[in-house]
């Protein structure tokens, strides 16, 4: 499902990056333009958010009885009636494997603790994380079966509480020698979605500074040369 195939008044929450940090801003469908979704204006602390290219945004579809979340690709101001409205585009996000695995992803190797099907604790890795799923290393003598759910509780570095997110097995792999499971979530919150973002900003900075040493060098390259 597009998220411009939203109904005019559905409410949406928008979570999105405001200086480095995840904020989730309540608003609602108007029309569609452009092959864009108007949404209502976006405001932190009263004054209208930035253009953004990474986002989510939840919904509830009443004519369904459903909530459904989506990734949003692209957030535009759109200064209109005397005020400013945002242009959204993206897409619903999508649980099943296949998807999953086309997602982007980030290894990240953080300590977890899982409890399984509400009833087994047990340690856990999160190998790689992507914004549908991620996948987990169990602690020894743990497993999971295909459709199983997982309790997650992790806290990464320089975060001050620890994120909890419920995710259902849906694959079984292998990350080296050891046994992996590859994991759906079950929606995503604020912190959740702050920290992949962060990772993903840190992820393109490394790749800037690498591409900005590779022009460098060939620049100086040309220059010997001359």
């Amino acid at each position: 499902m597009n998220i411009n195939e939203l109904l005019p008044g559905t409410e949406l929450s928008v979570c999105t990056l405001i200086d480095n940090m995840p904020v989730t801003i309540k608003t609602k469908a108007i029309s569609v333009l452009n092959g864009a979704l108007v949404v209502g204006p976006l405001k932190y602390h009263g004054v209208p958010i930035p253009a953004a290219t990474q986002a989510t945004a939840d919904a509830w579809l009443l004519r369904e009885s459903r909530n459904c979340s989506f990734n949003i690709d692209s957030i535009v101001p759109y200064e209109n009636w005397n005020d400013t409205f945002y242009l959204l585009k993206g897409t619903e996000a999508v649980g099943e494997s296949e998807n999953m695995r086309k997602a982007e992803r980030y290894v990240v190797n953080i300590l977890a603790k899982a409890v399984i099907n509400h009833n087994h604790t047990a340690s856990a890795i999160i190998s790689d994380i992507s914004i549908k799923g991620m996948s987990l290393l169990l602690g020894k003598g743990s497993t999971a079966d295909i459709g199983d759910v997982i309790r997650l509780t992790f806290k990464p570095a320089g975060f001050v509480r620890s994120i909890e997110i419920n995710l259902t097995v849906m694959r079984h792999f292998k990350i080296g020698t050891y046994d992996a499971v590859g994991c759906k979530m079950r929606g995503i919150d604020s912190d959740l979605m702050g920290f992949i973002m962060n990772i993903k900003k840190q992820k393109e900075d490394i790749k800037k500074q690498q591409s900005m040493s590779r022009v460098l060098i060939n620049d100086e390259a040309a220059d010997n040369i001359a």
